[in-house]
């Protein structure tokens, strides 16, 4: 199995998975008034409307397409949903009327849900000892693509707004017809199993992890991380401005500074970290940077305190790698397409609830009555941070008694979850 050619396949995935939904950012308000003339005011409804749409198709389908990569591999899947993403670009540059944005939307939700599929693929070909490494580049190529995508829309959208979306089609088109010709099948026949709709589908998929308790504990503590994570997505741009008073330019500087420290981290220590230290200890270190990170970001006055936390942030991005190799060791290999799509519905869910409810609360204490605390959001991300540290060592001190599933058998990671309660 020729495992570079898939780990850089996957990663191509991801990344252009990721310039597709960041390149909407810096040219979503002249693009919904080319199509449609709105406003500022309405075209921010719209927006939010549509960032939903897509949440929404994710978190339904990633179970489905997790599935199906079980029964039919990862190959076929994966390629299908290039050309998917391929055509919703084409149709993005082409869109006549807000209708026809909202059905790219739902071609773009069904096509984001590659990453149960992407990610399994990671798992077919990678030693468990080799797992964390991977995610990390998974990791890393997520966060380059966050770099790249608002970039390239903010440079093409100068010429014209439509222009981002041809190219975004056009380069996607390129890597699926590369996967034809040089991405391998990586799931073996003996590790199929029957696709069934009654596992396939955001509850059936989270019903059937839960024949592993400890795993769905832990997916728990990952879907609190995710609740906070989002405080950044939903918030940013009206929080720097009302703290620091940044202009696009600047707003956009400092996404692209996160996703380059992101990547960076993620890419360059996630693996050696994990090696050194073991996933739970990982986890524990990477909890902690995130809450003083978001306390820093609450109480935050200035540009330069905002930097200071996305700093200090920067070095939780091994968090979910850590917490991804441990889940994948504790589930057997025929369900890892199945526990991916679960994790990617969890993430959608997350991206479904948390941006309506942190954007409330930095409306509510920014408004002239009452407190004034624009970082308000970011105490509840801490605040479900540690949730999530709680939720997680209930989690880590059932792995550590628990045995490996058989496939899994060689993994090292029960060592080092005992090691961590010693």
């Amino acid at each position: 199995m020729p495992k570079n050619r898939v780990v850089l396949f996957v990663c191509a995935i991801i990344f252009f998975d990721a310039v597709g939904f960041g390149l909407l950012m810096p040219i979503m308000p002249e693009l919904l008034a080319d199509v449609a003339g709105l406003s500022i005011s309405d075209g921010a409804t719209i927006a939010g409307l549509l960032l939903t749409t897509f949440a929404i198709m994710q978190f339904l389908f990633a179970p489905i397409l997790g599935g199906l990569s079980d029964r039919f591999g990862r190959r076929p899947v994966l390629l299908l949903a290039l050309l998917g993403f391929s055509i919703d670009s084409f149709i993005m540059a082409w869109a006549p009327t807000l209708t026809w944005l909202f059905v790219a939307r739902l071609i773009s939700g069904v096509c984001g849900a590659t990453y149960a599929a992407a990610y399994a693929s990671l798992v077919d070909v990678s030693a468990p000892e080799e797992r964390a490494k991977f995610f990390g580049y998974g990791g890393a190529a997520l966060g380059l693509g966050f770099i790249f995508g608002p970039a390239l829309g903010g440079l093409l959208g100068e010429y014209w707004v439509r222009l981002p979306f041809i190219a975004a089609g056009a380069l996607v088109f390129v890597v699926a017809l590369w996967g034809v010709f040089m991405f391998p099948e990586t799931l073996r026949p003996e590790n199929r199993r029957a696709f069934s709709i009654a596992r396939a589908n955001p509850l059936g998929s989270l019903i059937s992890i839960a024949r592993h308790p400890s795993v769905l504990i832990v997916l728990a503590a990952l879907f609190l991380i995710q609740l906070s994570n989002h405080s950044y997505s939903s918030i940013w741009s009206f929080y720097t401005a009302e703290v620091a008073g940044w202009t696009p330019l600047f707003i956009g500087l400092s996404v692209s500074v996160y996703g380059f420290g992101f990547a960076a981290v993620q890419g360059a220590l996630t693996g050696p970290a994990i090696d050194r230290f073991g996933e739970v200890k990982a986890v524990y270190f990477t909890i902690v940077i995130g809450v003083i990170s978001f306390l820093i970001l609450a109480v935050a006055t200035s540009g330069v305190h905002i930097y200071i936390g996305i700093a200090v942030g920067v070095f939780s991005a091994f968090l979910s790698p850590a917490l991804q190799s441990l889940m994948t060791s504790r589930t057997p290999a025929d369900s890892q397409g199945e526990l991916q799509g679960a994790i990617t519905s969890l993430y959608s869910l997350a991206a479904i609830i948390s941006p309506a409810a942190m954007a409330f609360i930095f409306s509510a204490y920014t408004d002239e009555p009452g407190l004034y605390l624009p970082g308000a959001p970011f105490l509840l991300a801490a605040a479900l941070i540690v949730g999530s540290a709680v939720i997680f060592t209930i989690a880590a001190r059932r792995l550590a008694r628990e045995p490996l599933p058989p496939a899994q058998a060689d993994e090292p990671a029960e060592a080092d979850i005992a090691e961590a309660f010693d």
